[in-house]
């Protein structure tokens, strides 16, 4: 009782003398990496912008970012846990090259293609840090303490990341993506010192078969990650539309592009509120409920993404709504990933249940098209996107836990 009493208030101290130097490590590192990435998604609907696209193109262009980071997934299941080290140093060298090109590059075309290669960069990127990050001890608990405060920690970047964006927006997107691209060199240190005392424990036997890893197919036949699947599909659509047309359609409804950048900051802010909470909580052995808390708040998010047409003041709202499943999701579901399945399984785990949240990037671009149909705009965009939404909360519902004699579990 004594030892959880203590724990419980190491975890409050934000896993200071809970968690490995290895841990420590990885969060620094993942917090650099999670700043570009958030800033990269965040900036796209200006960065076009710039680029002269219109909502359609916009659309396009969030959604290659983003499919490209899904499809890295397929190239992480073909990694070993014990090469995860090398493929991060490299995907960092490449980004850190990659984002200061658009001072060079001219036209919609290019500027896709770099979005694209981009987004394939950061998928893997983040997939490797989300991997490692659950593997820097052996006992299961402790790695879901340790996969919690991973994402904790770096999740204090989504809400720096949009409110220096919004500081320095006068200098002009371009400019701030090469300014930034110095972060990705920053955290190849932090990654190279994970050897010897620091490094991994929980890799990949010398026995182990690469066949032991299992399909991809196979990662659905566990019901944990279909709830963890579902959620991130759901919650990432009024997410998303936020992330790709806030700043757009707040122009719209009076707000200016600084202004809808703090409210990003306002969003990301309730997502780390929210990882603080299921930090100290961990490890939660049921994550079914809170799976089904957050798809009611992304409901919410959506309804009030449509309703702020009518009443602007309703435009907080949305994005205070959208930060919070984001805060329940993404840990829970890492957790999942990193405890429910094999050590050789946690790569195609990790970045599939990652790729989960991208999906949705997909339909940006049809959203883009009704936004410019005249009738429809963005009010009837966002009035489907909160049915499909609810669509999801009812397919979370279905998926609740039975008991052996075949009953719901109330």
């Amino acid at each position: 009782m004594a030892n959880d009493q203590k724990a419980s208030l190491r975890k409050a101290g934000l896993g200071f003398g809970l968690i490995s130097g290895t841990e420590w490590l990885i969060i620094i590192g993942g917090f650099m990496g999670t700043f570009l990435m958030l800033f990269y998604q965040t900036s796209i609907g200006t960065l076009a912008t710039a680029f002269g696209m219109n909502s359609f193109e916009v659309g396009v262009g969030f959604a290659l970012f983003m499919l490209a980071f899904a499809a890295a997934a397929f190239l992480m299941h073909r990694f070993k846990p014990s090469q995860l080290r090398l493929v991060e140093i490299i995907s960092l060298v490449l980004l850190g090259s990659t984002m200061p090109l658009y001072a060079i590059i001219k036209g919609v075309g290019p500027a896709y293609t770099l979005m694209t290669l981009d987004g394939f960069i950061v998928g893997v990127m983040i997939d490797s840090f989300m991997t490692m990050a659950g593997m820097a001890s052996l006992d299961p608990s402790r790695r879901q303490v340790e996969q919690a405060a991973f994402a904790f920690w770096p999740a204090l970047a989504p809400i720096i990341a949009p409110l220096i964006t919004g500081m320095l927006l006068k200098l002009g997107i371009i400019k701030i993506f090469t300014f930034f691209s110095i972060m990705a060199f920053a955290a190849i240190p932090f990654v190279l010192a994970l050897r010897g005392k620091y490094a991994l424990q929980y890799v990949e036997r010398k026995t182990e078969k690469t066949e032991e890893r299992g399909s991809i197919s196979s990662l659905f036949k566990n019901r944990q990650f279909n709830w963890a699947f579902v959620a991130a599909l759901g919650f990432t659509i009024p997410f998303y539309a936020l992330m790709s047309f806030g700043v757009r359609y707040g122009q719209s409804i009076g707000f200016s592009p600084s202004q809808v950048f703090y409210l990003f900051t306002l969003m990301f802010t309730f997502n780390l509120l929210t990882r603080l909470y299921i930090l100290i909580k961990s490890p939660i052995q049921n994550k079914y409920p809170y799976m089904l808390a957050a798809l009611s708040f992304a409901t919410l998010a959506a309804v009030f993404l449509y309703a702020s047409y009518y009443v602007h003041t309703l435009y907080y709202l949305a994005f205070v709504f959208a930060g919070i499943p984001y805060g329940i999701v993404w840990p829970l579901g890492l957790q999942i990933a990193n405890t429910t399945f094999k050590s050789s399984q946690i790569a195609s785990a990790t970045s599939f249940f990652s790729s989960s949240m991208m999906i949705i990037s997909v339909i940006m671009p049809v959203v883009g098209i009704m936004a410019s149909v005249r009738g429809v705009g963005f009010v009837g965009s966002f009035l489907i996107l909160a049915v499909l939404t609810f669509a999801f909360f009812l397919t979370e519902l279905v998926l609740r836990p039975r008991n052996p004699e075949g009953k719901a579990i109330p």
